[in-house]
């Protein structure tokens, strides 16, 4: 190539990055300019998803276009983290998920159809949150010491009811901790998992504060003990699984939000420069904290180190749980 031609190319591929630049900050400075769809890996009345619908309606008052959620239960999050991923990576939809999709699940699958940490960019954090153990509300035990007992006194092994990964797991590693004999069933959201447990068909039930606060307070449920390492605000008079004898258990789960990994790092900055700002407000913090959680915003780097992390300590309670991958 001679040194005007190499000129000339030269001068092409710095007008087509100049050109890619302008229009990916012209669609930052636009964001957002039509409907945003969050996608929810659990069905409606879960923890998520009520989140979620709150997010939503600020997203929609402070971006002034309509937010939309879209349920999309099953497979434990991964059916709905392929819908993001089939989503065009414009910022138009975006993943309200959990530990489940971005922490635990690649420790309990032997393959995944997406990889957390490379086909998703963080957006920020939004919430943490304890699950519970609950029971029916005429359930002989009416604490953790009492169900251990029952539990090991049975002629069959009793079973615990779980709606994603973090309360499957809590059980299977409080059971480690216990030892005893528990069979999981796995639902696909809380709300069903609670009408079967007050049906019968099931002992125990990890739930989360969301779908356990409303039922524990028209009596129809009990809850026996929280996973995290201190008492749930809505639920002051009941224990932690620690204090009922299990030092340092904690197990706990989170809510943030995700992109797909090519979405411009100036929208995703949109994005979370609009969620932070809700999370921060008081009016979001006193509706999470009423519901159990607390507020976790974050940066799209900090949420991607702590998914990291929280990835690594997943691994370990699978271990420490016997935990058989799926």
């Amino acid at each position: 190539m001679n040194r005007n031609a190499f000129i000339a190319a030269a001068v092409g591929v710095g007008m087509l990055l100049s050109s890619a630049l302008f229009l990916t900050v012209s669609a930052a400075d636009e964001f957002p300019s039509k409907r945003i769809t969050l996608i929810v890996p659990f069905p409606a009345g879960s923890a998520t998803d009520g989140t979620a619908r709150r997010l939503a309606a600020e997203m929609s008052r402070i971006g002034k276009v309509p937010v939309i959620v879209d349920n999309k239960p099953g497979a434990d999050g991964n059916l709905a983290a392929l819908a993001v991923l089939r989503s065009d990576p414009d910022g138009y939809t975006v993943f309200i998920t959990t530990n489940s999709t971005h922490a635990a699940n690649v420790n309990l699958f032997n393959t995944l159809p997406y990889d957390p940490k490379r086909d998703f960019t963080p957006v920020t954090g939004i919430a943490k949150i304890p699950m519970m153990i609950a029971v029916k509300s005429d359930f002989p035990a009416k604490n953790i010491g009492e169900f251990i007992a029952l539990s090991k006194k049975a002629g069959k092994p009793l079973s615990f009811g779980s709606a994603n990964q973090t309360g499957r797991g809590a059980g299977e590693l409080f059971k480690e901790r216990a030892g005893l004999t528990i069979l999981n069933v796995p639902y696909k959201g809380s709300p069903q998992g609670l009408t079967d447990l007050m049906g019968g068909h099931i002992d125990s039930f990890m739930a989360d504060p969301v779908s356990a606060l409303g039922l524990t307070q028209k009596g129809s449920i009990r809850v026996l003990a929280v996973t995290s390492n201190k008492r749930a605000p809505t639920m002051p008079d009941v224990p932690t699984i620690e204090e009922s004898g299990f030092p340092g258990f904690e197990l706990i789960a989170w809510i943030a939000a995700f992109v797909p990994e090519k979405t411009p790092r100036p929208v995703v900055a949109r994005l979370n420069a609009m969620l932070t700002s809700i999370l921060n407000d008081p009016a979001t913090a006193s509706y999470l904290q009423s519901t159990g959680a607390a507020p976790f915003p974050t940066t799209p780097e900090e949420l991607g180190a702590f998914a990291e992390s929280d990835t690594a300590r997943w691994a370990r309670i699978v271990e420490a749980a016997k935990m058989e991958k799926q």
